[in-house]
């Protein structure tokens, strides 16, 4: 297969950008850069593991799977159908993260994936002795989280907890306060998730919707976890733009302010929230 038959294959299968992710795979698989792909262009690649990968991609299974690696914050993550995969959307919640610690502060990740924010946020600190700890409810998926910071080198600043955070007081350490508490919660609802691409239906269920309304974890974060910030610490929380209004009325409900974070396409990416009775 040459680069044109592997773009019209993937074209044909409904893929956007069917070119560009054609060359990530020879690459991937072939060991190929850019330039010499598309300096040889009529090149016949004939590895059984491009083939494989292409009739993957064909099946919409996501491109990041099939690499097995994709990129946050400008760092690179093994990522498998155990964890969400990153998305570049959410790193203004790692960068607005990582610019709110103090030296040698310290943050809650959680709901923590593949551990994409929690590394990109001890990457972004790494001058400021940060440390952080991270939790996320499946343990496959856990220790995915663990293998990621450990390859980053991180392990020692940033321990990964399984558990269930709806039962704070069992999860973290007794009195632990944090600078920052961060999370990329399952907030699809139920009614969108019968409208999705193919491939997000690949992605773990449990990590994009409760199956309602999409805001039962963040009803539990901000029940449970104020009382865990420092004063003057910050609660942020990924949400749908359609979802801000909703989770104004969570956050001020439970004594909090609200403020909208942004993503870089200036839609509203999550909420940034304060306790009022702390200065």
């Amino acid at each position: 297969m040459n680069l044109g038959e592997i773009t019209r294959r993937l074209t044909a299968a409904g893929i956007g950008n069917a070119r560009h992710e054609a060359m990530l795979l020879i690459e991937r698989f072939e060991g190929a850069p850019f330039a010499r792909i598309l300096a040889d262009r009529e090149r016949d690649w004939t590895s059984p593991e491009l083939a494989d990968a292409v009739k993957r991609r064909e099946e919409r299974i996501p491109l990041q799977y099939i690499l097995g690696r994709w990129e946050f914050c400008g760092l690179s993550f093994r990522v498998t159908e155990d964890c969400l995969i990153p998305r570049p959307d959410t790193e203004v919640l790692a960068e607005r993260t990582a610019s709110l610690l103090p030296p040698g502060g310290r943050f809650l990740d959680l709901c923590t994936g593949s551990g994409c924010i929690a590394g990109a946020v001890l990457h972004l600190t790494a001058d400021r002795g940060t440390t952080g700890l991270a939790v996320e409810l499946v343990p496959e998926t856990a220790a995915l989280a663990r293998e990621n910071l450990a390859a980053l080198g991180f392990s020692s600043r940033c321990e990964v907890l399984t558990g269930d955070l709806s039962d704070m007081e069992a999860l973290l350490p007794s009195g632990e306060r944090y600078d920052v508490i961060v999370s990329n919660p399952p907030y699809v609802t139920a009614e969108e998730m019968e409208s999705l691409e193919p491939e997000l239906y690949r992605e773990p269920r449990v990590a994009l919707t409760d199956g309602g309304d999409g805001l039962s974890l963040i009803r539990a974060i901000i029940g449970l976890y104020p009382d865990r910030l420092k004063p003057g610490g910050v609660l942020l929380i990924e949400h749908g733009w359609r979802q801000a209004e909703s989770v104004r009325g969570i956050a001020e409900g439970a004594g909090l302010t609200y403020a909208p974070l942004y993503d870089y396409g200036g839609n509203i990416r999550a909420a940034e929230m304060r306790r009022r009775d702390v200065r």
